[in-house]
């Protein structure tokens, strides 16, 4: 019986130790937030030169780096 107890307190102990390490990263990173994630241009000749700027925030705690975009089809 002592076993089993000792057994499911040391589980529970690493279960805590474990939630609280992972909030701590999950705080301590950065956080993209798009203003919009979909603009639609309409109707657009062939040949027309058309762009639109989207804004990007970091609510997080740690630098946002954007090492690559890829255009959505």
């Amino acid at each position: 019986m002592r076993r089993c107890w000792l057994v499911g307190t040391i589980c529970m102990a690493l279960f805590a130790f474990g939630g609280h390490s992972s909030l701590a990263q999950e705080a301590r990173s950065p956080k993209m937030v798009l203003k919009e994630q979909v603009f639609d241009f309409k109707e657009v000749k062939e040949g027309e030169v058309i762009s639109h700027s989207f804004q990007v925030f970091n609510h997080g705690d740690e630098i946002l780096r954007i090492l690559r975009v890829r255009p959505g089809g």
